[in-house]
């Protein structure tokens, strides 16, 4: 909870928005709830389903 706050707060930094204006990059950031969902799924696969992953990624 704390990471989330803190960085929802650098987001609405103004020095760091000017920094992306300047850099011409495109800031559209997602929040820990966004990002959560997927990671969880990700992080809970089977121990076949890994496996098979980690030989694809070795070829």
């Amino acid at each position: 909870m704390i990471l989330r706050e803190a960085y929802a707060r650098a987001l609405k930094d103004p020095d760091l928005i000017t920094e992306v204006d300047r850099s011409r990059l495109d800031m559209e950031p997602s929040t820990g709830e966004e990002i959560q969902a997927p990671i969880k799924a990700l992080m809970e696969q089977k121990r076949e389903v890994i496996e098979r992953v980690k030989k694809l990624l070795e070829n």
